[in-house]
């Protein structure tokens, strides 16, 4: 049996679920309002537990082949330069692919946007916007407007992948994003620069409430990702020249490096009121956003995306209640209210917000107790364990 699923969103969680529901043998449709995928900086990392599910739609030779798998990970300590060590080998034997893969989301976009061609079924239907919705209970009349003009479509559901100022949620469903916005504008930046030499680890968290970063390599060719705070009041058209004043205190002393680009945005802790209401869902951003550090965000909307593909898949393949379609709204909720945004949180506390003193002695001599204890790395490391759906 076959359904016809309209998609709002473009971006990597759109994309992947469409993949998803047209390897069913569904009809998709995605609508993207801009004229081509987007390529700011933006995510980067994938945790082993995504995997699986990239095997399984296929992609992930392509992945590998287009980024690149890692098993190291380090915490540094900037006024020292200490690197604390962790290393996902301890999950050898313990799970499929115990690596994570460093993939920036717009090479995700074009790996998926490929594998997508050998759907005639699918259509990608750039600048064109969803500017309303009816649920009409037997399936969904979607109002689109393409290029000045205006139409519409039918299809059996409607999901919102349309990121965090989703319309699906605030006009369609006029849902509540309830939540805090951080105070401080996250800044992104594409660099080419060689810190391999300087015994960087492919990801790196750097502790220090100045110069707290997230440095991860992007490609094998000196090309990486680095990432700072600022004050959100500074003015967004002089950040470039602050970023390279930041950057060259940030990163050790005399490391030469090039910007290639940057993308400044604030950072929430923000979930919507439900992720189904009807026959429409929402998925990733569009049902909850978080701060990127520990790259739990797109991490976290893949596996809305994967846990949703299932579940229509067995209502429309096998004829399963939709009560599988309520337990998705409950479960992806939970997931991200008590597990995703509190790690999240903890991870942007430690970086940029622990002052020195005490407390960050503990925390340094945690990090190196659970560095030279594979059963406790083992055990912190599974957590990404956790934010599958199991149905």
């Amino acid at each position: 049996m076959s359904k016809h699923i309209i998609i709002a969103g473009g971006g990597p969680t759109g994309l992947l679920t469409a993949l998803g529901l047209a390897r069913q043998g569904n009809r998709v449709t995605v609508l993207e309002a801009e004229d081509k995928p987007n390529e700011s900086p933006r995510a980067l990392v994938y945790h082993f537990s995504v995997l699986p599910h990239l095997r399984d739609l296929g992609i992930l030779e392509d992945c590998i082949a287009t980024g690149f798998l890692r098993q190291d990970h380090a915490w540094r300590i900037y006024q020292t330069g200490e690197m604390i060590r962790w290393n996902l080998s301890c999950l050898d034997g313990v799970v499929e692919f115990p690596y994570a893969l460093n993939l920036g989301q717009d090479k995700l976009s074009r790996v998926v946007l490929e594998h997508l061609k050998k759907y005639p079924k699918v259509s990608i239907r750039y600048e064109t916007s969803l500017v309303g919705c009816t649920d009409h209970g037997s399936g969904v009349t979607a109002q689109l407007q393409s290029r000045g003009e205006n139409e519409e479509l039918e299809g059996d559901w409607l999901i919102g992948a349309d990121g965090a100022g989703s319309f699906v949620r605030r006009h369609v469903l006029k849902m509540q994003f309830f939540g805090v916005t951080w105070p401080e504008r996250y800044v992104a930046t594409n660099l080419r620069v060689d810190l391999d030499s300087q015994a960087f680890s492919k990801t790196t968290m750097q502790i220090d409430p100045v110069f707290g970063s997230v440095i991860c390599k992007i490609d094998p060719n000196n090309f990486w990702r680095v990432t700072f705070v600022e004050d959100p009041e500074l003015p967004v058209e002089s950040l470039k020249q602050r970023a390279t004043e930041v950057l060259t205190k940030l990163l050790p002393e005399g490391v030469e490096y090039q910007i290639d680009a940057f993308s400044p945005y604030r950072m929430h802790q923000r979930v919507a009121d439900r992720m189904r209401q009807g026959r429409i869902f929402l998925v990733g951003d569009a049902a909850h956003v978080t701060n990127p550090t520990g790259g739990l965000g797109l991490t976290g909307g893949m596996f809305d995306s994967f846990a949703l593909v299932e579940a229509l898949g067995r209502v429309i393949q096998d004829g399963a209640s939709e009560d599988i379609l309520e337990f998705y709204d409950r479960d992806r909720r939970q997931k991200f209210i008590e597990l995703v945004s509190p790690r999240a949180t903890h991870n942007l506390r430690t970086l940029y917000h622990m002052l020195p003193g005490q407390q960050r002695d503990e925390w340094i001599a945690q990090a190196r107790a659970i560095a030279a204890d594979r059963d406790k790395m083992r055990q912190v490391m599974s957590f990404h364990e956790q934010m599958r759906t199991v149905f």
